[in-house]
């Protein structure tokens, strides 16, 4: 049933947000007064969703695989079933992929990472366009905002792709944002060094190969950062409240969120 607060708060989905960047930006739409249905493979995205709004009011959890169409098409008919509708998605949702060189990388692994990275986003976006296109109608204008990489700019040898998939959904986001313009804003957030679980097992990799403690890889990645440290999940949930909230006249853009490690 549509909540009576539908009418006053905006909804948005967010992709991968049981944990890490998606989480963070879930919990900064939710505190600043949306409604967010947080989505996730992994099932403690409910228990997620809970901790940030104990009501259910606002804020709601739902298991779903975003490389599965039908999983994308259940998020949008439970964020309208619970909420009344979508105004912004926030395409999250990745996996870091296989460590190898990419010629060496198998088909079918690299597949994977583009299935959840890039056709994932692809499968949101066809999913919530009618409720955008509802909102639209109503003179207001949707979000999207899909969440690009410092890797996909700046490629690293042994994460070919991952670096490709997430070039790709840049690629989207610039095709989307022209044939989108009626209906919405189509923007990037592209972090860089955050850290979250998947960046935990980069250093971890990095360890391994190099011998060096944790500590140890994690200082040195912080010492290649001009800001000189890891960001958090609250610096990307900065860039992308910008783009929900304010910035009308926005679209086509990617907003670098990696401490001056690549600049623009």
């Amino acid at each position: 049933m549509t909540r009576g607060t539908a009418v006053t708060r905006r909804t948005a989905v967010v992709t991968g947000a049981a944990r890490g960047i998606g989480h963070a930006i879930a919990a900064r739409l939710v505190a600043e007064g949306w409604n967010v249905l947080l989505t996730d493979v992994d099932p403690e995205v409910t228990a997620a969703a809970r901790g940030l709004d104990t009501t259910g009011e606002h804020a709601a959890g739902l298991v779903a695989d975003v490389s599965r169409p039908e999983d994308a098409a259940a998020m949008a008919r439970t964020a309208v079933e619970a909420f009344g509708g979508v105004d912004a998605l926030v395409a999250n949702a990745a996996v870091g992929g296989p460590e190898t060189p990419l010629l060496d990388t198998p088909d079918d692994e690299i597949r994977r990472v583009f299935d959840i990275n890039f056709f994932g986003v692809l499968h949101g976006i066809r999913a919530v366009r009618p409720e955008l296109e509802r909102t639209a109608a109503r003179g207001a204008t949707g979000r999207i905002v899909v969440i690009g990489s410092l890797f996909a700019q700046q490629p690293t040898p042994g994460a070919g792709a991952y670096s490709a998939s997430k070039a790709a959904v840049q690629s989207l986001m610039r095709t989307l944002c022209l044939e989108l313009a009626p209906v919405c804003t189509v923007n990037a957030v592209a972090p860089g060094y955050v850290m979250t679980e998947m960046h935990r097992e980069e250093l971890d990799a990095r360890s391994r190969r190099s011998g060096r403690p944790f500590e140890q890889e994690r200082d040195l990645v912080a010492a290649e950062v001009p800001l000189g440290r890891h960001g958090a999940g609250a610096d990307v949930a900065d860039a992308v409240h910008y783009l929900l909230s304010g910035a009308e006249y926005v679209t086509g853009q990617t907003i670098n969120v990696n401490g001056g490690v690549l600049t623009s």
